[in-house]
């Protein structure tokens, strides 16, 4: 464990020191400090939409049990045996009324409610009716328009404080669907990256890379977004320079969330179902309010410490560490309810060709944090540099901060303002 001296040594106002990425004891002060007490996003609520329905993940390395119980209600709970600690559920996703531990037996509600334990005779009825036999649960839970956060604190900010402005992207997100709601119903692409989790939200609102990274997906040779229907290139008409992200602009916020701005806008496209979601929509809203949700005012968001999701891109992603150089991601494509078939099943095709494991772009990403992780072994420069447009933030409208497209001043704030802060409590 580092003292709060040495950690401060490690963050400085444009830089950070490569341990952070690398070293064990690090990693678990993480665990401990920031995914054992920030709000953690974990499952969106349509990811169980029947009653009995579940789904398994983690928060940090704890494995979570998500249901929704027969009444309708939905439940987080520990994934854990109350009996001698075995994890209860080993399958991703499901429907069943109850769980049996394989170890013994012990038998739970979809409620997390203990309802039989074989050979009863052999405990007291005193023993029997204590709570702490039925699974435990986080601390607190909240959700956000279906998204799921968990706080393994039972002390600190709502999960309303700790969003802010940070709502409005996920608003932005919910209301392009006709009955204001997205479905995470479409299956999971699902990766473990040889690197450390914190590469992957690095990247969260990062336009800088965009045309490097994905040079052979997005230049003049080999857009590969035109050809499976449509997409913004990074590079001007005609030429092999990449277009300036600046004037895109980036905001931060408040808990290390932020946002990338606006993409040039293109005419409305003629196909993927898309005059009858506007008109879905101009029907709901009327035509002024339809424009403005369709106006992609937002391009990439990011939810620290472990949320990203693309409005034009189509899904979110669920960020999820296992050890200092290994990171599940698993990326959900985003349904709208209530859309036309047709376009739910473009949504598909999309993530298929941009982001599932044989896809034109979350692959460059995954190369890129491998080739990370591998470099920050070397001892050749201890430090992490993210002066890019440094000094340039002003304030805007929403309550953070605002500056040029490429700047890294988002990352500044998370490391200074959020990681230093938790790590150092």
């Amino acid at each position: 464990m580092y003292a709060n001296d040495d950690l401060q040594t490690m963050v400085r106002p444009d830089r950070v020191h490569r341990r952070l990425y690398v070293d064990p004891d690090i990693f678990e002060m993480e665990m401990d400090r920031i995914f054992g007490r920030m709000w953690v996003f974990v499952a969106h609520e349509s990811q169980v939409p029947e009653p009995n329905d579940y789904v398994t993940t983690r928060i940090g390395r704890q494995p979570l049990l998500i249901t929704r119980d027969k009444s309708g209600d939905v439940h987080v709970m520990f994934n854990r045996c109350g009996h001698r600690g075995v994890k209860l559920c080993a399958t991703a996703e499901g429907n069943s009324p109850g769980f049996r531990c394989p170890y013994h037996g012990w038998n739970y509600r979809a409620n997390g409610k203990l309802a039989g334990i074989p050979y009863r005779d052999g405990y007291s009825d005193e023993f029997l009716k204590d709570p702490s036999l039925d699974l435990a649960r986080p601390a607190r839970v909240d959700s956000y328009r279906g998204f799921i956060f968990v706080s393994l604190s039972p002390d600190g900010m709502s999960l309303d404080e700790h969003l802010g402005p940070i709502k409005g992207s996920i608003d932005d997100l919910c209301d392009r669907a006709p009955d204001g709601e997205i479905l995470a119903q479409a299956g999971c692409n699902r990766y473990i990256v040889r690197a450390n989790w914190k590469l992957q939200m690095d990247n969260g609102v990062d336009l800088y890379h965009a045309p490097f990274a994905h040079h052979s997906t997005l230049d003049e040779d080999g857009r590969q977004f035109s050809r499976h229907g449509g997409g913004p290139s990074f590079y001007k008409p005609g030429t092999k320079n990449p277009v300036d992200f600046d004037p895109m602009g980036v905001h931060g916020f408040a808990n290390g969330h932020g946002y990338q701005g606006a993409v040039p806008q293109v005419p409305d496209p003629d196909g993927m179902a898309f005059k009858e979601l506007k008109a879905m929509l101009v029907e709901r809203h009327g035509a002024e309010r339809t424009r403005e949700i369709l106006t992609y005012d937002r391009f990439n968001s990011m939810i620290y410490p472990n949320l990203t999701f693309q409005a034009m891109g189509h899904h979110f992603r669920l960020v999820m560490p296992i050890d200092v150089d290994r990171t599940e991601v698993r990326i959900y494509p985003i349904l709208f309810k209530g859309a036309p078939d047709a376009w739910n099943r473009y949504a598909i095709r999309s993530v298929a060709a941009t982001h599932s494991p044989a896809s034109m772009i979350q692959t460059d990403d995954v190369a890129v944090f491998e080739r990370a992780q591998e470099g920050l072994q070397a001892q050749g420069s201890d430090w992490v540099m993210f002066a890019r447009h440094m000094g340039a933030e002003t304030p805007n409208n929403l309550g953070g901060l605002g500056a040029p497209g490429s700047s890294e001043f988002v990352l500044r704030q998370q490391y200074n303002d959020v990681w230093l802060k938790n790590m150092s409590a």
